[in-house]
């Protein structure tokens, strides 16, 4: 490996609805971890359905050469494309990880992604997960609680100035954690929206007494290159 991990990311839009627990979608070859899981899609009990036609992927990468071959030709990488009629791929370098995460069958603590010792700057992709200890019946209300947390603070982005994007991708059909997506302009746009006044650091201040989620982690890392469309050019702004 080199001295630090390469991040993908693939946001798609599929023709119709598929299901997490109908439909899998192999690990592709060249990626060290592969997490891909649908949009945010919940049930009258406020639990996940893990059924979307909004996908999104996340492959991290040893070498820079298999991650950008995964963005500049993602049909080769991801032969599900032909279903696809949008998409949106990204090569992305962390800068900043900390937590623990389920992506690879087990826990891992500050070590899920390797991240890189210079900062280039730039816009910014923000990756977050959360994960439970357990699943049971005696939990669900404790999750439905988290997950509508995490709508709101997903509509809060959503009004502020530089955020580009924002989504959250629902793990825990495999057993292994999701993640939420947020895009931005700038550094200085993530921290006002994330850490002052507002939604976000409401639900953190309300969430430190361990009663939301059992472990999380948090990933910040820059976009490099893109191309595609997520409802139109995530980037077109800061191009």
């Amino acid at each position: 490996m080199e001295n630090h991990h390469w991040i993908t990311l693939h946001r798609v839009r599929f023709s119709e609805e598929s299901s997490a627990l109908e439909r899998s979608f192999e690990l592709p070859a060249t990626a060290e971890c592969w997490r891909f899981c649908p949009s945010q899609n919940v049930g009258p009990d406020g639990l996940p359905l893990w059924r979307s036609d909004v996908w999104c992927g996340l492959g991290v990468f040893e070498t820079r050469d298999a991650a950008e071959k995964a963005v500049s030709d993602p049909a080769d990488f991801l032969p599900f494309l032909a279903d696809v009629e949008e998409g949106w791929h990204a090569l992305t370098m962390p800068v900043t990880h900390r937590g623990e995460v389920n992506w690879r069958g087990e826990i891992e603590k500050n070590a899920a992604v390797q991240v890189a010792d210079k900062d280039p700057s730039g816009p910014l992709a923000v990756i977050t997960t959360a994960g439970f200890w357990s699943s049971d019946a005696s939990e669900h209300d404790r999750i439905a609680r988290f997950l509508d947390g995490v709508e709101q603070v997903v509509d809060f982005f959503g009004e502020s100035e530089g955020n580009l994007r924002r989504g959250v991708f629902n793990g825990g059909f495999d057993g292994r954690e999701g993640f939420t997506v947020s895009l931005w302009r700038d550094d200085k746009a993530m921290m006002k929206a994330a850490y002052w006044e507002g939604t976000h650091r409401r639900l953190m201040d309300e969430s430190r007494d361990g009663s939301f989620f059992d472990r999380s982690s948090f990933t910040r890392a820059r976009i490099l290159s893109s191309h595609g469309s997520w409802d139109g050019d995530p980037l077109q702004s800061v191009r």
